[in-house]
Formats: structure tokens, C-alpha cells, sequence
């Protein structure tokens, strides 16, 4: 009786170390890390392409509203996002080739823009 019982533990055992192996070499931990790091960099592109269409969308309502304080402030706004709009071709650029510090330069700088144009488009006309 003594030895059936250990004979069935011992079977147990083997059987969730075998389950245990399966999974480990299912899962490779560096594919998943390497997914991760994926996620997070198609999150970055993906904040800094709504960073860019909130500004535009600002910068409308500032410019239709004639609430731009002046027309050279229009112009280098719309300058700017122009600018905005070709660092976030070059961010997909390093997000495709794999340049984190590149693509981490190309989105400080679409904020960087974003932010000044969100803060010129609120400011008002002299009057």
C-alpha cells in the first residue's frame, strides 16, 4: 500500500515536471521579451501620430476661429507641423529598421512641437 502510493506521487511528479518542461520550451522567454519591446515601441509611434493630429486639429480650430495672434505665428505653426508631420515619417522609419534612440529623438521632438503649437494656437489676438 505504502509503495503504491509512492509510485502514484512519483508518477505525479514526473508528469507535471514534463508539463513544466513543455511550456518552458514552448514559451521562449526571448521571443516574449522581444514582443514586449514591440508593443511598446508601436505604442510610442502610435502617441506621437495622435500628438500630431491633436495639434493640426488646434491649430484649425485656432485658424478658422481667427483667433491665431498673429499671421506669423500662422505661418511658423503651420510650418512646424509640417515638420511634425515628416519626424513622424522618419519615427516609423527607425520603428521599421529597429533605431530606438533615433525613433525616441523623432518623438521628443514631435512633442516638443506639439506642445509650442498647442500653446501659440491658445494664445489670442491682440486687439
Amino acid at each position: 500500500m505504502i509503495k503504491t502510493k509512492n509510485n502514484k506521487n512519483y508518477i505525479a511528479y514526473k508528469f507535471y515536471c514534463l508539463i513544466f518542461l513543455i511550456f518552458y520550451l514552448a514559451i521562449s522567454t526571448t521571443g516574449y521579451a522581444e514582443e514586449v519591446n514591440k508593443n511598446q515601441v508601436l505604442g510610442k509611434t502610435a502617441k506621437a501620430r495622435y500628438a500630431v493630429e491633436q495639434a493640426w486639429e488646434i491649430y484649425h480650430d485656432a485658424a478658422l476661429g481667427g483667433t491665431l495672434a498673429s499671421p506669423a505665428i500662422q505661418t511658423k505653426l503651420e510650418m512646424n507641423l509640417h515638420k511634425s508631420r515628416g519626424l513622424l515619417a522618419e519615427a516609423y522609419d527607425a520603428e521599421d529598421s529597429g533605431d530606438t534612440k533615433k525613433l525616441n529623438q523623432m518623438i521628443i521632438e514631435i512633442m516638443k512641437i506639439k506642445n509650442e503649437v498647442v500653446t501659440d494656437s491658445r494664445e489670442q489676438k491682440k486687439r
